[in-house]
């Protein structure tokens, strides 16, 4: 049986005026790793993704230590915009959970994260730690774009405290922005908006944020200051799922509701 060709990123705008047949160098870290990890050869195929989401498949031309020579065997396919996007605010958590929710995400279809300070978070992004800690999600929604040979990379935004967030949204607040918390003790199931998100084309939706929070929950007043800048509550499903869990399973489910899953 034939196997998928491995998936490499484009990190720059190779791809925007690129042609078949045109060549292309895949160099810096994404280089390194086909030529010397993975061990990639003369004649082999690869499938490239950009952020954008464009993807073509390319054939190596020559290899070298840190470094492929490759040739476009198509036309890149073009960028797909998916409205609404979705956008998952997750809390820092301890254990690797919050890593492990914004994989699956990727994976899902996520299309923006943002890591939340949240009060109750333990672990805590402070000085050079604010830079590390978003370099390695980033690193973590590359990794996991490579392994579902998914469109598009996820944007990784810079961390936010909880002020800096309610900010946003009272400044994104409008009717093309939705904004759901999930919260545990809330009534109102997030299955009772789909009518309202299977129509999302027509009234105009472009952006859903889900906020996730730590694995102590949310404090109550950051929970009314999220209220008081127009989000809503929402209960997930009637099991208490871990902050690795919860932001994906959400995902998931709207994926769903808007049809990006057939």
């Amino acid at each position: 049986m034939p196997t998928t060709p491995p998936g490499f990123l484009i990190l720059d705008d190779a791809l925007a005026a690129a042609r078949a047949g045109d060549a292309l160098v895949l160099d810096g870290e994404e280089g390194r790793h086909a030529a010397k990890v993975a061990r990639i050869g003369v004649g082999e195929q690869l499938l490239l993704t950009d952020a954008p989401g464009r993807q073509v498949l390319a054939e190596v031309t020559d290899a070298r230590k840190e470094s492929l020579e490759l040739r476009l065997l198509g036309d890149p396919a073009a960028a797909v915009q998916r409205l609404p996007r979705l956008t998952l605010v997750q809390a820092l958590a301890t254990g690797g959970r919050d890593e492990q929710a914004i994989e699956s995400a990727t994976e899902l279809g996520v299309d923006r994260v943002v890591p939340w300070s949240a009060r109750r978070s333990v672990s805590v992004w402070r000085g050079e730690k604010l830079r590390k800690g978003r370099a390695k999600w980033e690193s973590t929604v590359r990794a996991a774009v490579k392994q579902c040979r998914r469109p598009g990379i996820p944007a990784v935004d810079p961390a936010v405290t909880t002020a800096q967030l309610v900010a946003e949204l009272g400044a994104d607040a409008g009717p093309e922005t939705l904004v759901l918390v999930l919260h545990e003790q809330e009534s109102v199931g997030l299955m009772s908006l789909a009518p309202q998100l299977q129509a999302a084309s027509e009234t105009g939706l472009e952006e859903i944020l889900i906020i996730v929070g730590p694995e102590g929950g949310i404090d109550p007043d950051e929970l009314d200051a999220l209220r008081g800048a127009g989000a809503l509550s929402v209960l997930l499903g009637p099991e208490v799922l871990r902050s690795s869990t919860a932001g994906p399973a959400a995902i998931a489910v709207l994926s769903a509701l808007l049809g990006r899953w057939g």
